[in-house]
């Protein structure tokens, strides 16, 4: 599962993990959540985007999509999106790699609720570098 794709997706932001533990329904389910939806629509359009940033930070109910971006971010930064497909890790860095610029304080933010010891981001900031 991603995260920003579409938080990051988002944020963010935007980008989603295949588990092989989903069933088939499932797993159809997180492809269209994680690979169907155009980053852009939510980095670009801050209403939605603030509404993704607030379901992430746990500050209102959430959308059914942006609840399953905000799942998905503690394992999508652990692993650094590791159980992505390629197409949902181009989105992942896509999305940081427009996020991140655009709202610096936002994404500090997210780091600190979900890698409060900083030991996910120097491999996520290699990520996005590469």
């Amino acid at each position: 599962m991603i995260w920003l794709k579409v938080l990051f997706s988002a944020l963010v932001l935007s980008v989603g993990l295949a588990r092989a533990e989903m069933s088939e329904q499932d797993s159809e389910f997180y492809r269209r959540v994680f690979e169907e939806v155009d980053p852009d629509f939510i980095l670009d359009n801050e209403r939605i985007l603030q509404s993704y940033l607030k379901c992430s930070y746990s500050e209102v109910e959430r959308n059914k999509h942006a609840e399953v971006v905000k799942e998905s971010i503690p394992e999508v930064l652990s692993t650094v999106c590791g159980k992505c497909s390629d197409k949902q890790k181009d989105i992942f860095k896509y999305s940081l790699n427009k996020f991140i610029p655009a709202h610096p304080k936002d994404w500090d933010k997210i780091l600190s609720i979900y890698d409060p010891t900083g030991e996910y981001w120097p491999k996520v900031k290699a990520f996005i570098a590469s």
